[in-house]
């Protein structure tokens, strides 16, 4: 037997309402995020300048393990004006911090933290209006062509295979130590300092640098320094427990490398 119902048209009036609301709050819940498809020939730091953040922080938003891309993938763009990040192996609030403008202490009343221990997967949210990425800081003057090449040419014959932060860290160590009396003033100096990186020796330092070692240079002459103001690294796994940079003070780890004092 079938039961006819008869809806009142105030009842019928006020479901519509409701729905309206309910999709205008999806909207403007989502609004302040965005997506982007890759396109055949884009690069994280081409998408980053299009939207006017850094790859790094691209490679971070969608929890990307390096620079690869390809065409049709889906990305997060995060909001300029606040959202979340997601912690990574080496880092720290301060090093957090540094790369979104913020002091670490910002960052613990933003999430409610009662101390700045923080551990790997980690959502953290970054507080509205503060986006700013480090590598938009400072400015790259003073720096030449010639400084920047070689850089790129370091990171590559150090780093490659390592996380664009750790990339990034690598060019910051040479930055870092000419601007410390225990080491030549000039990028060049420090690079071609005897013994001083073991590409330089082993001839990797000559190899033709790729495009996310150049951006990691770029990065780091811009004043973006994952490693937290280190002036030596190295790889745990190759150097015996009786070398002397182990007296040096270990700041962090990213990927394979140690960065030290």
């Amino acid at each position: 037997m079938a039961i006819s119902r008869t809806i009142h048209p105030s009842l019928r009036l006020f479901c519509l309402a409701s729905l309206l609301l309910i999709g205008i709050l999806a909207f403007t819940g989502t609004a302040s995020a965005a997506t982007y498809t890759v396109q055949p020939g884009d690069t994280l730091y081409l998408i980053g300048q299009r939207y006017g953040i850094s790859a790094w922080d691209l490679q971070q938003a969608n929890n990307l393990s390096s620079t690869w891309i390809y065409p049709g993938q889906t990305l997060w763009i995060p909001d300029r004006n606040g959202g979340t990040y997601v912690v990574q192996p080496g880092d720290t609030l301060f090093l957090i911090g540094q790369r979104y403008g913020l002091s670490y202490q910002q960052i613990m009343a933003a999430n409610n933290l009662t101390s700045d221990v923080i551990y790997p997967g980690q959502i953290l949210r970054i507080p509205a209006g503060s986006y700013q990425p480090a590598a938009s800081r400072g400015t790259s003057s003073g720096y030449s062509s010639s400084d920047l090449d070689l850089l790129a040419h370091l990171v590559y014959g150090e780093a490659r295979g390592e996380p664009y932060a750790g990339q990034v860290a690598v060019a910051a160590v040479a930055i870092n130590r000419t601007r410390d009396g225990r080491f030549p003033r000039t990028i060049a100096g420090v690079i071609y300092e005897p013994d001083a990186f073991t590409s330089v020796s082993d001839g990797q330092f000559y190899l033709t640098p790729d495009a996310t070692a150049y951006q990691a240079a770029r990065e780091a002459l811009r004043g973006y320094d994952p490693s937290g103001g280190a002036l030596y690294f190295w790889n745990p796994a190759l150097v015996p427990a009786y070398s002397w940079v182990w007296t040096r003070t270990i700041i962090t780890q990213i990927g394979n490398h140690v960065f030290a004092r």
